[in-house]
């Protein structure tokens, strides 16, 4: 019985890792205010698996966020469209990890 309770201890204290990693970088235009940086930020982690590592305040109304996210389950695509959705400009960084 003791056994059946640390496995089942450990099943639901691991923290959880992405099956295909990857990182992602996306640069976001009309950033405005405090408020507009959450509700992009709050838009990308509703896509299936994304996590905010970094957000990287630019110049003006710019702004770039530094993603995981696992990409068996969502692509970078999916994390611009869900931003364009809350009404901002959102584009794939250059220098986008893998």
């Amino acid at each position: 019985m003791k056994l059946l309770v640390s496995t089942a201890v450990l099943i639901l204290s691991a923290s959880p890792t992405l099956a295909a990693e990857a990182t992602t970088r996306i640069a976001v235009e009309g950033l405005n205010c405090p408020s507009c940086s959450y509700i992009v930020a709050t838009a990308m982690k509703r896509v299936d698996s994304v996590e905010v590592q970094e957000f990287i305040a630019g110049e003006a109304e710019n702004g770039l966020y530094v993603l995981r996210y696992d990409d068996a389950l969502t692509d970078p695509q999916a994390i611009v469209a869900a931003v364009t959705a809350v009404g901002y400009r959102a584009a794939l960084n250059a220098e986008n990890g893998s």
